[in-house]
């Protein structure tokens, strides 16, 4: 392992804290009854827990020289990847559906923006991270910026002080690329590999900064209700 990711652990420890912060009020604080959630949220909350258990395990395995073990864990990554995935969309239908009562149908669908809006970037960069196992610089990276894809739902939920709920969510999405950004720059300046940062960057950036146009438009308002519409 390279020596400058040598404690990336707990880069993974700082997000994983950063999520249970951010979801804390409306999961965690609910312990032990968990009232008015469901067994959507739970199997949601399990899985990401176990991803970063898995995220954080894995540099250490490599830096204890356990590659076999890294690869085994890696390929129960093929399990639980698709699984995340469905639980994602699952917690997506759940959030549709608790709204629809509340608002109109179109503000509804606009809300499943968000979690898409990190979603997509998520399983776009753990596929890169997969396509490029077999270079572990590339693929440690591509891992790394896959977990920060995964910030903005929770830094979402932190309250900052913000009362306009657009410019909350813009505010949170550019604290996530903030996050690249930094780690983009620490390549560049150690002329590392800063390339997959620069394509992370990019496919993150292209979903939070077409926040303000996409989710009331006719194209994101009739995919948005065919996905949830046609789940499970």
């Amino acid at each position: 392992m390279e020596r400058t990711y040598k404690h990336v652990s707990y880069f993974f420890v700082v997000i994983l804290a950063i999520l249970v912060f951010g979801f804390y009020n409306s999961y965690f604080s609910r312990f032990p009854n968990f009232t008015g959630l469901t067994y959507v949220h739970h199997a949601h909350t399990l899985l990401l827990l176990l991803w970063f258990a898995m995220l954080i395990t894995q540099p250490i395995l490599i830096y204890q020289k356990k590659p076999d073990m890294h690869r085994f864990i890696g390929k129960l990554s093929y399990v639980l990847f698709p699984l995340i995935v469905l639980s994602m969309l699952a917690a997506m239908k759940n959030q549709y559906f608790k709204l629809l009562p509340q608002m109109p149908e179109a503000q509804s669908l606009a809300f499943l923006y968000l979690p898409t809006a990190a979603l997509i970037p998520f399983v776009t960069l753990y596929i890169l991270a997969i396509a490029f196992r077999k270079q572990p610089p590339k693929h440690m990276r591509y891992m790394i910026a896959s977990a920060v894809a995964l910030l903005g739902p929770g830094v979402g939920r932190i309250n900052f002080g913000i009362a306009d709920f657009n410019t909350a969510v813009m505010f949170a999405f550019a604290l996530c690329d903030a996050f690249l950004v930094g780690l983009l720059i620490y390549e560049y300046v150690k002329e590392k590999y800063y390339y997959p940062y620069v394509i992370s960057l990019l496919i993150c950036a292209a979903f939070h900064y077409a926040f303000p146009w996409v989710p009331a438009s006719s194209m994101w308002q009739g995919f948005a209700h065919a996905v949830v519409h046609g789940l499970f």
